[in-house]
């Protein structure tokens, strides 16, 4: 509260908000502008003159100027169809716009609703129309085709659907599972009810990025723009860079511009786009290929990559040198962006963003660029000595997408430098960095072509879960000591070792159970079952000092204002009755590996990524890597509360096993201190239990499992607490006179015929001595 004070967030921008309405036309005019300056790129003017361009020839015939959009699809969603993804193309740049995941098993996180597919509708006269569907999908299944027209929805009351939003609205009250039917005109005929199965929407690792605004319900920057992935330009023609403007005109061309799809088949579609002014024609094509059916049920399998090949020929009639850049994935999902902590290579004490750009060269560690040194502008090109390029591409937290450079020999370099660079608008100095789209520019060598000619580059493009056996099938230039494997990251050696033993651990306990929750309280009772005889003799060590506490109040109350001499009476009462009053650090430095471990497991293993607790049938602990989520208070707390990107903002959600977590703290906090016996010691217990509280605000978006974790050992500690015999408080043998007594105890009670104990343990009252005699 006292930071937020002195450094308060900068002001808003003084430019007034767009309205909602506004802001939703926004891609769309971007999009027109775009248009329009390809076509007006497409068009020169008249006298129209490029000092570094070589001479202009005739446009191919076959190559249109003007080409539609077009949307195309590759893979399915059906995870028994042998593909692992389905991948959306667009032909405004020849770039990826959507890859979602194939099995059920990485679903949407945040989108519980039913989903039907991404169709990319538009609105037209009487409904919306279907541009694209995707294989395996619902709408598949329904038999809906691109270029019909959904008017209806509707089992037994009927919803005219006029807008994309009106679809959307009924889709969102809908589960999955349901059937729905929806009215939909084909052509010319009337309207006829489809009747469509909802599934659970898949989890897309690249898709637009205008999505994770809506998700996090942030409202859409100023000219804000979204491209996809995997665009490409011209950066150099005739040997030399291309200027501003030229370079402007041809990205319009190259990465705005429609190309022309001139094949596509079930595993592959080629894009085509001719730039007669440079006497060049560029060809991107991308492959995916199936899984054999052998091999399907192999979770490991290496089916998750899409192979994209570029092509560029020279059209001219002389030899030329060239260079273009080719600009990584974007677009990955923020997902948990209000809880998730994704672990820096760089920095100890700072998380990473929750998608940061990995490279690595041949003979070099990989590297990681956060996202916020990138929003900053801190990040700089790497070029890797002159050593080829491994790998490089954006690493999310439980999903990557990575792209690898085919050599044609081991030693090829052909990419020059890779540049992390953000991707569009850049949000605003009030959004978090770490929400900041980012990805790898890659700059290819300058290439030689002769006349006629053609130069082919190759990447193979990982897109996927990380999962490190699936990893470890991807390497560059057969190096397996290079794999993608590399990327799983835990943090430091010990804590990274700790945590694949835990992983180990929980992976054997679930392939019992078949439950993580179970599976992480199965691990908490091995944890504590083999730390219980130091735990044990800690509880006996608590409950001694517990019980010696009154005679130390008395130690404390003699010598005030000598700390040497109170020291030393401590001391020797500690040794009296074999107490240590260091007994109980060593069970928590052998359980803080085990915990940072646990902690950085359910971070980075995707496995762990949506592990209900008991189900999927409900919301609550529905996902052992998040916070339990337990009710939906959105509605209730301001927005800067729900937002949950800062510290003291819980976010959309009212978590109840953090509360849980805090409240055994404080049983077990209560059950190993004394009753106070003055002020200072009721006000450093005071000061114990706001400490516990406050660490609550730390634990309340921690993930679930963790959290469970700490409930089932706590239950443990109280247990042992509880079992333990009364007889065995003080039972241990002082050095020197009867067990367990205080200082001065002779083991007879007063009246009982033996001398009264004294002050200070004395055994009685001295003698009076004699006045001395006044001479």
């Amino acid at each position: 509260m006292l930071f937020s004070i002195l450094f308060p967030p900068p002001p808003p921008p003084k430019k007034p908000a767009q309205p909602a309405a506004a802001q939703a036309d926004v891609k769309q005019e971007a999009k027109d502008a775009a248009d329009a300056a390809v076509a007006d790129a497409d068009q020169p003017e008249q006298g129209e003159q490029r000092p570094d361009a070589a001479a202009p020839v005739a446009a191919d015939p076959q190559a249109p100027v003007n080409v539609p959009k077009q949307l195309v699809s590759l893979g399915s969603l059906d995870s028994q169809s042998g593909y692992r993804m389905l991948v959306m193309f667009t032909s405004e740049g020849a770039a990826v716009q959507r890859a979602e995941m194939a099995s059920p098993r990485y679903c949407d996180q945040h989108d519980r609703s039913g989903y039907l597919g991404e169709l990319e509708l538009k609105e037209v006269g009487g409904g919306v129309e279907v541009q694209v569907v995707g294989a395996g999908t619902p709408a598949d299944y329904a038999k809906i085709a691109a270029g019909d027209v959904i008017v209806g929805i509707g089992n037994q009351k009927l919803v005219d659907i006029k807008k994309v939003r009106d679809l959307a609205a009924a889709l969102a009250k809908t589960e999955p599972g349901d059937e729905i039917t929806l009215q939909v005109r084909r052509g010319t005929d009337p309207a006829q009810a489809r009747t469509v199965k909802l599934i659970r929407r898949p989890f897309a690792v690249l898709r637009p990025e205008r999505e994770n605004y809506i998700m996090r319900e942030a409202v859409l920057p100023a000219n804000f723009v979204d491209p996809p992935s995997f665009l490409m330009t011209l950066v150099q023609a005739n040997g030399k860079p291309l200027d501003e403007a030229e370079s402007k005109r041809v990205a319009a061309l190259l990465e705005t511009g429609n190309w022309e799809v001139v094949a596509n088949d079930a595993e592959s579609v080629t894009f085509r786009r001719v730039l007669p002014e440079f006497n060049l024609e560029f060809v991107k094509r991308y492959t995916l290929k199936s899984v054999p059916e052998s091999e399907r049920d192999n979770t490991d399998y290496p089916g998750y990559d899409l192979q994209l090949d570029i092509e560029i020929t020279n059209t001219g009639q002389a030899p030329q040198k060239f260079a273009y850049q080719l600009d990584g994935p974007t677009g990955m999902p923020l997902e948990g962006w209000w809880y998730a902590h994704k672990i820096s290579r760089e920095r100890w004490l700072g998380g990473a963003g929750l998608r940061d750009v990995i490279v690595r060269f041949d003979g070099n560690p990989l590297a990681q660029e956060d996202c916020t040194r990138i929003a900053e502008g801190d990040a700089e090109p790497l070029d890797g000595g002159g050593e080829p390029l491994s790998f490089t591409g954006v690493d999310g937290q439980y999903f990557a997408a990575v792209m690898i450079p085919l050599r044609k020999a081991p030693a090829d370099a052909w990419i020059g430098t890779m540049e992390p660079i953000v991707v569009g608008t850049k949000p605003d100095a009030r959004t978090l960095q770490t929400y900041t789209n980012v990805t790898c520019r890659l700059m290819p060598v300058p290439i030689e072509l002769a006349a006629g000619g053609t130069h082919t580059d190759s990447f193979e493009i990982f897109i996927g879960p990380k999962r490190p056996d699936l990893l470890a099938n991807y390497h560059p230039a057969g190096d397996p000591n290079q794999s993608l494997k590399g990327i799983v990251y835990y943090g430091l050696a010990l804590f990274g070792a700790v945590a694949r033993a835990m992983l180990g651990i929980l992976h054997f306990f679930y392939s019992l159970v078949g439950n993580y929750g179970l599976s992480i309280i199965m691990l908490t009772i091995l944890v504590r079952g083999a730390m219980f005889p130091i735990s044990y003799k800690q509880t006996q060590n608590m409950a001694r000092i517990q019980a010696l506490k009154p005679e130390m109040d008395r130690i404390t109350e003699k010598y005030k204002t000598d700390m040497q001499k109170r020291s030393q009476a401590i001391q020797e009462l500690y040794r009296k009755h074999n107490v240590n009053p260091l007994g109980g650090c060593l069970p928590v430095f052998l359980q803080l590996p085990i915990f940072i471990g646990l902690y950085r497991a359910l971070m980075v293993d995707v496995e762990l990524r949506l592990s209900p607790l008991f189900g999927d049938a409900i919301r609550w602990c529905s996902n052992l890597a998040a916070p339990d989520m337990f009710y939906d208070w959105s509605w209730l707390l301001p927005r800067f509360l729900t937002k949950g990107d800062a510290f003291l903002s819980p976010g959309p959600y009212l978590n109840i096993l953090p509360i849980v977590t805090v409240a055994l703290f404080l049983v077990t906090q209560k059950m190993a201190m004394p009753a106070p016996t003055n002020e200072q010691a009721a006000m450093q217990q005071k000061m114990m239990k706001w400490m516990t509280i406050f660490m609550g605000l730390l634990f309340y978006k921690v993930a679930s499992g963790l959290c469970l974790y700490f409930i089932a050992s706590s239950l443990w500690g109280i247990g042992e607490r509880k079992l333990l015999p009364k007889s065995q408080i003080l039972a241990a043998p002082p050095t020197g006179g009867s067990a367990g007594a205080p200082p001065g105890f002779t083991g007879k009670r007063p009246g009982d015929g033996g001398p009264k104990p004294g002050p200070n343990g004395s055994s009685g009252p001295k003698k009076p001595r004699k006045a001395k005699r006044r001479k």
